[in-house]
């Protein structure tokens, strides 16, 4: 069976988009013993850095290649021999490898990929093509999507069969999550099978829980949410100082020696409501 593809998604930086993102992979790799591919799609490559250290990051670039290398035919002008092709497979890194044949591997980006943005002439289905040889590797793949509606967001929505939207409650929000509603919809105008893509919904992150602006931005939220059919996860994700920790030492957030009891609750959480909302949704298929 062909992996679960999920497109982390939001119209707004600084969301705790990425931060969701490899600490859902994490996750499921760890607890759930899964095999789990994460995919950096976004120039800004915040996950690489979060995954990798500058020594490890800066050779496997130089000699494996991202996921630029593998979208854009970059000619070598230094030399006039040909380059030896990149593969999906080579340019993978092994996070982590567990029993049970889990696994936790990760596809790394960096600035180049903004050149894709630039040039984006027959590119919205090259990842969906770029997975096909390795999907069947794996359980869940997750793609990490760049905060801005171009051709990355095409190409991860035709890659993905689901979209999950993190979102920070703050003033934003309601803005954000219009923006979001907007980018699906012209996506669904153009798709050649726009119920290949279905919304997970939305998780709320970095929730302090301590202000009244903060409940209300929710509330709003839902209210707009809810007019749109857009499912809103009853799990959150707490804010917490442990994830500037978690990013320097390259750990989960949840295995940090900083980290509350109730943030490690909340990632739980979030992944199991993940997995009921998948379920769901699956099953809603097979009986349509």
């Amino acid at each position: 069976m062909s992996a679960i593809r999920i497109a982390m998604l939001n119209m707004k930086g600084g969301v705790g988009k990425t931060t969701l993102a490899v600490n859902l992979a994490w996750h499921l790799f760890k607890a759930g013993k899964h095999r789990v591919l994460l995919i950096d799609l976004d120039p800004q490559f915040n996950a690489s850095q979060y995954l990798m250290d500058y020594e490890s990051y800066a050779n496997h670039v130089a000699t494996q290649g991202t996921i630029a290398t593998l979208l854009i035919d970059q000619p070598d002008l230094a030399i006039k021999k040909k380059k030896s092709k990149k593969s999906i497979k080579s340019s993978i890194v092994k996070i982590d490898e567990g029993d049970q044949g889990s696994v936790f591997d990760f596809l790394p980006s960096q600035l180049a990929l903004a050149h894709v943005v630039k040039n984006p002439a027959q590119m919205d289905y090259k990842l969906e093509k770029l997975i096909e040889p390795v999907q069947d590797n794996y359980d869940c793949i997750i793609i990490d999507c760049a905060p801005t509606d171009s051709v990355l967001t095409t190409m991860a929505l035709n890659a993905s069969n689901f979209i999950l939207a993190p979102m920070r409650p703050d003033r934003f929000s309601v803005l954000g999550f219009a923006n979001l509603i907007d980018t699906v919809n012209r996506f669904r105008d153009n798709a050649s099978n726009p119920n290949n893509v279905r919304e997970l919904g939305i998780v709320f992150t970095q929730v302090r829980g301590d202000s009244s602006v903060e409940t209300e931005c929710m509330k709003n939220v839902r209210k707009e949410a809810g007019r749109s059919s857009f499912y809103v996860f009853d799990s959150e994700l707490g804010f917490s100082n442990t994830f500037i920790r978690a990013v320097q030492d390259q750990t989960p957030v949840f295995e940090t020696k900083w980290a509350r009891d109730d943030l490690k609750d909340n990632v739980n959480a979030i992944v199991d409501e993940l997995k009921n909302r998948i379920s769901e949704l699956l099953q809603d298929s097979e009986e349509e």
